[in-house]
């Protein structure tokens, strides 16, 4: 797992102010919590004096308690109080935690998992759909018995929809046109036009039947980021905003927000979610027994060919 990178711990209204939550990450735990006036931090879960859990106390006076002993920990991960000590204590500075920087940014917190300084750090993943007017937005998670670099290798592949998504692919038209990449140091994007199936369903009914279809998909490895942008029509957009959280090696929190700038009315969330989760569905069925599970350390332990180009970029 990449270190010195951004992940998504969770969702920022799963944490009140003045509340807090053990999560896990890249199979290290963590302490969310918040302060009073809500602002968030994140802190390792584990007290300094005798092991106990910080995410088991709460927070108090703008620190977060220890449900053993009842040390008091700040933001920055420095022990404020040692109530076995008295009010007028000199407190060690050993007696701290690891602290890690936080940003919250889409309806999630964002935690930087290693040392490098502010400045040296990557950026967030543009989203620049985001609660723009004109956008309905829905959102969701899925929880994968997989890696999750395997998974953002899956989020820009180009040749599986048309063995894996009927919806969106053709197997009688598996051919990928040739494509060009966009990239930067932190993200790879690309262009690709698809000749897409018969449409089903309410697609069906709207007598949107296309020539061809444009998607625009790529990465970001902040919050290890795939972005999959469907230009259905000339104006119509969906985009696939999603996260992917390790958990563990074998163990990835997908967090996935879909945006789309046509049938805006609350009243097709539903269809929009089931078609969602039915890709994630469908992609599972693969990606939950692929061997070896991690991605192999050198390009060529795996055969690759040209329209993978996305992927050998993640």
């Amino acid at each position: 797992m990449i270190i010195n990178q951004w992940y998504v711990a969770d969702d920022s209204a799963a944490i009140p102010g003045g509340g807090c939550k053990r999560v896990k990450l890249c199979g290290l735990d963590f302490v969310i919590w918040r302060n009073d006036i809500g602002q968030a931090f994140c802190l390792s879960d584990v007290c300094i004096h005798r092991g106990a859990s910080l995410g088991g106390g709460k927070v108090m006076e703008g620190a977060i308690e220890c449900p053993y002993h009842g040390w008091r920990f700040g933001g920055d991960g420095a022990c404020v109080r040692i109530p076995s000590l008295g009010p007028d204590a000199t407190i060690s500075a050993r007696a701290r935690v690891d602290s890690y920087p936080v940003v919250e940014r889409y309806g999630w917190i964002w935690v930087f998992l290693g040392d490098a300084a502010e400045a040296d750090r990557p950026p967030l993943p543009v989203f620049d759909e985001w609660e723009q007017p004109g956008w309905r937005s829905i959102r969701g998670t899925y929880l994968w018995k997989a890696n999750y670099a395997r998974l953002v290798e899956n989020g820009t592949d180009p040749s599986h929809a048309a063995f894996v998504h009927p919806a969106f692919g053709d197997p009688s038209k598996p051919l990928v046109p040739n494509f060009d990449i966009e990239e930067d140091a932190y993200s790879a994007y690309a262009l690709v036009t698809f000749d897409p199936p018969e449409p089903k369903g309410i697609w069906k009914l709207m007598g949107k039947r296309r020539a061809g279809v444009t998607v625009k998909n790529g990465f970001h490895i902040s919050g290890a980021h795939v972005r999959i942008e469907v230009r259905i029509t000339g104006t119509w957009k969906m985009v696939i905003f999603d996260v992917n959280t390790p958990i563990d090696e074998t163990t990835t929190l997908t967090r996935w927000i879909m945006a789309r700038n046509f049938m805006t009315l609350p009243l097709f969330d539903g269809d929009s979610r089931r078609r969602t989760m039915k890709v994630f569905d469908q992609d599972a069925a693969i990606m939950e027994h692929v061997a070896p599970e991690l991605l192999p350390v050198y390009l060529h332990e795996e055969v690759t060919v040209k329209p993978d180009a996305l992927m050998v970029a993640w």
